[in-house]
């Protein structure tokens, strides 16, 4: 981290202009006078990511972006705040995912404040939100990335100085950017995905918006219990762990998320099922009872529901139209649906 810190200390042309009593260039994150600051302004043509180092010695005014922007701090700290009071300093290791179009400033940052910013267009989370799933809070965060409007979840914070691991890939990131400005795409949306998969077992470092208080902790480990035992979630255990009746937790979870229950088990069953049919060479009445029913006609009907297709025709697109002989043709729901 340290030699990284080194790398970025050395002022950068904006720095040097600032230094010398310029004011900030407005032009350089945005088109116009309008608030956003763009990502035509600042990703280069056909990039979907790119970092930049966050510039010092200035504020940023209140500003919002079309993009999604995740600071990490190599050394000192930095300070942002929200237009709803919230303020959130970012220390040395910390990692902040800022939601599109969310209203913040930040405070001018010393020589030795050091942070990057990944520059990160919506798109580019798709593959992120596949290994993660929707149905936790970095779901959530991702969900709102590929929306327009309004965002329910403004920001992820997280409090990772100690989680090696998670340091060691920002690290990675970082460097593989400076080494290669034009690198893959496809690699770079991989790593996004694995760190989004490592922070989704530090929740205990993730603080979440003020505004995300409804999302208490009754609904996330539930929503957690779905994502882990799809197969077989039970509401009654766990609404008798919490002392609750299933109707009321229900209520909360459609309250929280949007969606019912039902919906949510559905959909993540169906999500598990589509990697089993891509990944593995399972029948899919193997695949069916895997994820939940044993009633195979209903899982057909539920998968071509969701994905607009039966899942042996799923599975052949997904493999090219080729498919490996002796597995499904062998199976009997195959034989019966011919």
């Amino acid at each position: 981290m340290r030699s990284l810190a080194e790398h970025f200390r050395t002022p950068t042309p904006e720095e040097e202009r600032l230094l010398r009593g310029e004011k900030l260039d407005m032009s350089l994150y945005r088109p116009s006078s309008d608030e956003a600051f763009s990502a035509k302004s600042l990703l280069p043509v056909h990039q979907a990511i790119r970092i930049r180092q966050h510039t010092r010695f200035c504020a940023f005014p209140w500003h919002r972006h079309d993009y999604v922007e995740v600071m990490f701090v190599l050394s000192g700290s930095v300070t942002h705040h929200l237009e709803n009071g919230e303020e959130i300093r970012l220390g040395e290791g910390e990692l902040l995912f800022m939601n599109r179009f969310v209203r913040h400033s930040i405070e001018p940052c010393g020589m030795e404040d050091i942070a990057v910013n990944f520059i990160v267009q919506p798109a580019f989370f798709d593959f992120a939100l596949e290994m993660v799933g929707p149905e936790n809070a970095l779901g959530r965060f991702l969900l709102d990335a590929l929306r327009t409007g309004e965002s329910g979840v403004p920001y992820l914070y997280f409090r990772i100085r100690d989680c090696r691991s998670v340091q060691s890939l920002l690290e990675s990131m970082i460097e593989g950017f400076l080494e290669a400005p034009e690198g893959s795409q496809k690699l770079r949306r991989l790593e996004m995905g694995l760190l989004f998969v490592h922070l989704l077992g530090l929740s205990d470092h993730m603080q979440l918006s003020a505004d995300m208080a409804r999302w208490n902790n009754v609904v996330v480990e539930l929503l957690n219990e779905v994502h882990r035992n799809y197969r077989s979630f039970e509401l009654k255990t766990l609404a008798s762990r919490y002392h609750m009746s299933s109707s009321y937790l229900s209520r909360l979870v459609r309250e929280s998320t949007g969606q019912s229950l039902t919906e949510l088990l559905w959909r993540r069953r169906m999500e598990k099922a589509a990697q089993l049919l891509r990944d593995t060479d399972l029948s899919i009445l193997a695949v069916s009872q895997s994820v939940g029913y044993e009633n195979s006609s209903f899982f057909y009907r539920l998968f071509e529901r969701r994905y607009g297709m039966p899942p042996k025709e799923y599975r052949r697109m997904q493999r090219g139209g080729k498919e490996k002989n002796g597995h499904e043709s062998g199976s009997p729901i195959d034989r019966s649906r011919g």
